[in-house]
């Protein structure tokens, strides 16, 4: 509502703007209420109707119709003959100037003339007594209504300008929800595809505890409850609180812990306080759900780093694993990391950095977020 108030008021003051030029050409004239009475003759509300219809039927119709469409040479043509109907009826001249411009101001133009140079006498004509002599100043000469000219021209590019400016925006506007749209089904898409594997291996981890009576069986089915609650309700926002997102990515590793083995060190550290502060959600668990998938060995001993420091004005979040299972799949595309590349682009445009480092089989991940 407010844009197309604003859009409103831009077009006003574009036809008050109007409606002054032919007032100024006009205030010369000695008349001093020649405004006033310009202001309340239908000559002049019959000219500025006109050039107000050419303007919106050239935005309505003519640019959308031809103009949008690549109709050039007819756009071309019906712009020449409008030109040439303004210059043959001379809209300004018929139904101001010669309304309105006085005898006054016509001897006062005269006078401001040079006399003409003196024409010599008539030879006799003795048989053309009655013809009368030629009237001095006469002028056979065509007016050209520039006035007129000038403000078609005018009216037709800046119709032109609204017309293409609008349809700019809109394409920015498309582009804009297309990418919010893209982005939106890349994490539906990752929130149905986030490690099927996990699911399954939790499922029946949380059997085998039900199977041996295990205290945590309860706990360990509560945790998954959560867990996809929050990946398949509360995570539909572009942003979530923080602390939602960690208690997240608590209940995620606490469940990988239940199928590793001594072998295996997972060290998950929170500095700082989470409160009032905003983020993408499941941005930090690609990096989370990488870590569990790659750096996990039944026979090698591992370590798994995963920090979030929470700063005044950023979120530092920090990963580290060993890699032993070398896949191409590591960077796979439409989900995992490129994809979250993609979503960081968008939702933190010029307000993150992302480093990812792979060397002597580790795989580190650094990446700061500016709070929102």
């Amino acid at each position: 509502m407010i844009r197309t108030r604003n859009l409103w008021i831009i077009h006003l003051l574009g036809w008050i703007l109007f409606i002054s030029l032919p007032l100024t050409i006009m205030s010369r004239e000695p008349e001093a209420d020649i405004q006033f009475i310009l202001l309340t003759s239908e000559s002049f509300w019959l000219f500025f109707l006109l050039y107000f219809l050419l303007f919106y039927f050239n935005v309505l119709v003519l640019i959308p119709k031809l103009f949008l469409k690549q109709k050039y040479v007819l756009y071309s043509v019906i712009f020449i003959g409008g030109l040439l109907a303004i210059f043959y009826f001379q809209p300004f001249e018929n139904l101001i100037f010669k309304k309105f411009h006085t005898q006054e101001t016509s001897r006062m133009y005269d006078e401001m003339l040079p006399p003409p140079p003196p024409l010599p006498p008539p030879p006799p004509r003795p048989f053309d007594e009655n013809v009368p002599p030629p009237r001095r100043g006469s002028d056979n000469g065509t007016t050209v209504d520039f006035v007129s000219l000038v403000l078609f021209v005018v009216i037709w590019v800046v119709a032109m300008a609204v017309k293409i400016s609008e349809q700019w925006r809109l394409s920015e506007k498309r582009a804009i929800l297309s990418e919010a749209d893209k982005a939106q089904a890349e994490l539906s898409f990752f929130k149905a595809q986030i490690n099927p594997h996990f699911l399954f291996n939790t499922l029946n981890n949380i059997y085998a505890l039900a199977v041996s009576n295990s205290e945590n069986t309860a706990e360990s089915i509560l945790k998954l409850s959560q867990m996809m609650r929050y990946i398949t309700e509360e995570a539909m926002e572009d942003f979530v609180p923080l602390d939602d997102e960690i208690a997240c990515l608590r209940n995620y590793i606490d469940l990988q812990k239940l199928r590793l083995n001594a072998k295996t060190s997972v060290s998950f550290e929170i500095t700082g306080s989470a409160r009032s502060v905003r983020i993408a959600p499941l941005i930090l668990m690609t990096f989370v759900e990488n870590a569990f998938k790659y750096g996990v060995s039944n026979r090698q001993e591992s370590a798994i780093v995963i920090r979030v420091e929470i700063l005044r004005d950023e979120v530092v979040f920090f990963c580290q694993n060993r890699i032993f299972d070398v896949n191409p799949d590591l960077e796979r595309k439409g989900v995992g990391i490129v994809n979250t590349r993609k979503r960081l682009e968008f939702l933190y445009a010029g307000k993150h950095t992302l480093a990812i480092e792979k060397s002597d089989e580790v795989f580190t991940v650094n990446l700061k977020l500016v709070s929102v």
